[in-house]
């Protein structure tokens, strides 16, 4: 017999299930969402890939973990010719799993006294801000991340804004408010410079004792492209020299275009006085063979020609 009670029971037991189910069902949810998608790995492992057979000038990067393709160690050298020289600025750059659909996040491990830079060194760029549409921000849509984007233009992005800080939307206002003041004062009030200054000769002396040479002249800081032999014609270098020799092959000169020029005239000059004396002889001797310079062959066997025709017809005029 079915009491009131264990009817209660049975269904708090199937709403407890429920609930179970549920909660197991939403912990499969959060564990297929933190599941790195297979072209993020593809293509965070291509990039790491040409970076480290290309490095790009004025920034190296590494792994934090060798089986974390998600969190580099990002080294920022700063530029010659700038506050930030001689300046060694590391950070940890973290990619999404769904990159590059989202933007990674940057921040500074060393300090840096920067209007775009967060006092825990979080670092605020557009180009790492995700494509909405926030009036608020001053910024639009296409300044914003898309998933052209790549670590290289990321980090070329972040040395141009080294110098170039923007002070409309700062993360650090007291940092932006000072630089501000010195822009304004055309260097006299040194107060900005100073700090940058000092951070940049403290992380120097960091990089030194990590044995990393920082690059203080432009020479240095701009890396030479390598230039590797193309193999994808399978021709050697030396292909054309071995199979033609300009110094030992025998080539036409001007001097033998001319001496054959010259034959060749001398053929045709032969030729018309052959003609020419063929057509006088058969005229018994009637007309005399002169010069015809200029003349072809066809045209001083027709001169003779026509002179033999007069001389008959002059000769049968005559009367005795």
């Amino acid at each position: 017999m079915t009491t009131a009670a264990s009817t209660s029971q049975n269904a708090s037991s199937t709403l407890m299930a429920a609930a179970g189910a549920g909660g197991a069902s939403s912990t499969t949810t959060a564990t297929l969402s933190t599941t790195p998608s297979s072209s993020a790995v593809r293509a965070l492992a291509m990039e790491y890939k040409s970076l480290q057979e290309e490095p790009v000038e004025g920034f190296r990067v590494k792994l934090i973990n060798d089986d974390n393709l998600f969190e580099w160690e990002v080294a920022i050298f700063g530029p010659p010719d700038t506050l930030y020289q001689g300046g060694y600025f590391k950070a940890h750059m973290k990619f999404p799993h769904d990159y590059p659909y989202s933007p990674p996040t940057i921040r500074f491990l060393t300090k840096v006294w920067h209007p775009n830079v967060y006092e825990n060194g979080d670092l605020c760029i557009s180009i790492l801000h995700p494509p909405v549409d926030d009036p608020q921000s001053g910024e639009l849509p296409c300044e914003r991340w898309n998933p052209t984007q790549n670590v290289r233009t990321i980090l070329l992005s972040v040395i141009s804004l080294l110098n170039e800080p923007n002070t409309y939307s700062p993360a650090n206002v007291d940092a932006s408010v000072m630089y501000r003041r010195w822009r304004d004062s055309q260097g006299k009030d040194n107060e900005y410079p100073n700090i940058i200054r000092k951070q940049a000769l403290a992380a120097n002396a960091e990089a030194k004792r990590e044995g990393i040479v920082v690059p203080m002249t432009l020479e240095d800081y701009c890396l030479k492209p390598t230039v590797k032999p193309s193999t994808e014609s399978g021709l050697d270098a030396n292909f054309y020299d071995d199979d033609f020799d300009l110094e030992t092959e025998d080539l036409p000169t001007d001097s033998d275009e001319d001496e054959d020029d010259e034959d060749e005239e001398n053929e045709d000059d032969e030729e018309d006085d052959g003609n020419a004396d063929s057509a006088i002889s058969k005229n018994n001797g009637n007309t005399k063979c002169t010069n015809n310079n200029g003349l072809s062959a066809k045209s001083a066997a027709a001169s003779a020609t026509d002179d033999a025709e007069s001389a008959d017809d002059s000769g049968k005029g005559e009367t005795t």
